[in-house]
């Protein structure tokens, strides 16, 4: 019997150290990998399923053009046909289809169900209050997060996991608790291996440590607040992880944030924790931390990376000389100099965010100003505009006008709810 288990995160559930240790093996007892050419497979199935493929932010953070993500779709289209013939016992793994629209997973559900007699969801389920710290993170690791409002950082059980229920059949979606005293070994890659009734040893795991610091964690966060901000290119996500990478090694301290903070939220979000607890069965709850350097607000954050600026500037220079230099990178680091000494960028002016120029894209631009646009369209625009340059509240807010003129548009429902309701890994 064919068999396609699809593991859909949800994020920060170790889901990254489960991909490495598929796409490094390849192949596992009776699995198979399915051959996307990515460890993390979540993007390229997002966009090629989604009724919108700008839906997926991976092509918005490159800058590609509409020309270019109908090729990338292509190219999917041709890897999913592969994985279809090859058939057999094969594994999918990608948070991004943790995000998915109910008609994308329809479409997913449909396309493999024609090439497998059976098709398994699966995914972890992370408690609120950990959660949210660590979506915290996430978002100030690769969306610019330049804000602290945990309010919009809600997990979303229900909306996020339900549909997953109702188009898959609630026998073939399993959800497991992430919590290391119910895992097995305590590990969730063993759980996962043992899912699929194939343990794996250990010394086979391929561990991904993607949380970062306090004290790392509020210097990104500083700098997503006063550092530049540069319009999406090819290989903007490639730069950023780099720099995230390496901030992995500066500072030792956790971040947690205050009970207080996160007590009120865990109240208003009451009936979802509800939810998610009778569907695994078992409770979810957690707390924030009553800890003295438990994070309280924004000011908190912004004193502690003040606190931490002698450890991080021996970091940086620990880091330069690990570097064969440039000349460009060379010239780069007189500027910095420059603006550390005068605050000012080189064109006289206190460094501020992005360009006005660089606020829409070119294909923005072409549609604002070539054809007359209602009130609601012209809204959608400035909310992707928004979102891009890393202000999602106002991305939410404008999205919600647009919802609210014209809610008879699905598209501007799912558009709303998408960017008002949380984060995507």
């Amino acid at each position: 019997m064919s068999r396609l288990v699809i593991h859909i995160g949800m994020p920060k559930t170790g889901s990254s150290s489960i991909q490495d240790t598929l796409f490094a093996k390849g192949r596992h007892v009776d699995f198979r990998y399915a051959d996307l050419g990515v460890a993390n497979q979540g993007g390229k199935l997002r966009s090629y399923f989604s009724t919108d493929p700008y839906e997926w932010p991976g092509h918005r953070a490159a800058g590609r053009a509409p020309d270019q993500v109908k090729a990338f779709n292509e190219a999917v289209g041709r890897e999913v046909s592969a994985i279809k013939a090859q058939g057999g016992q094969q594994v999918i793994s990608g948070e991004d289809l943790y995000h998915l629209g109910e008609e994308g997973l329809r479409r997913l559900r449909d396309e493999f169900s024609r090439a497998f007699d059976r098709v398994e969801i699966i995914g972890y389920i992370r408690p609120p209050a950990s959660f949210i710290a660590s979506a915290f993170v996430q978002l100030v690791k690769n969306h610019g997060q330049s804000r602290l409002d945990l309010n919009k950082l809600w997990p979303r059980y229900r909306a996020k996991l339900e549909k997953f229920d109702q188009i898959f059949g609630r026998e073939h979606v399993t959800l497991r608790p992430f919590d290391h005293k119910k895992l097995a070994d305590g590990d969730v890659v063993q759980d996962f291996f043992q899912f699929l009734g194939a343990p794996i040893d250990p010394t086979e795991i391929r561990r991904v440590n993607e949380s970062l610091s306090l004290e790392a964690t509020a210097a990104l966060f500083f700098f997503r607040q006063e550092g530049p901000c540069y319009q999406p290119y090819p290989g903007k996500a490639s730069d950023n992880n780099r720099l995230v990478n390496m901030l992995a090694g500066f500072g030792e301290r956790k971040l947690r944030f205050a009970d207080s903070l996160v007590r009120p939220i865990l109240e208003r979000e009451a009936a979802d924790l509800e939810w998610i607890e009778s569907r695994l069965g078992q409770p979810l709850q957690d707390a924030g931390s009553t800890d003295d350097d438990a994070i309280t607000c924004e000011q908190d954050l912004l004193d502690v990376a003040k606190e931490s600026r002698q450890a991080l500037e021996v970091f940086v220079r620990e880091q330069a000389h690990t570097v064969e230099p440039t000349p460009q990178q060379i010239a780069n680091w007189m500027e910095k100099l420059r603006v550390t000494v005068t605050g000012r960028a080189s064109n006289g002016v206190t460094p501020a965010p992005c360009s006005e120029s660089s606020f829409f894209t070119r294909e923005q631009v072409q549609r604002l100003t070539g054809q007359k646009m209602g009130p609601a369209a012209a809204l959608r625009e400035l909310a992707v505009a928004f979102e891009r340059n890393g202000h999602r509240e106002q991305a939410c807010l404008c999205a919600e006008a647009a919802s609210a003129l014209r809610p008879d548009v699905a598209g501007l429902r799912a558009l709303s709810a998408r960017l008002c309701g949380g984060p995507e890994g």
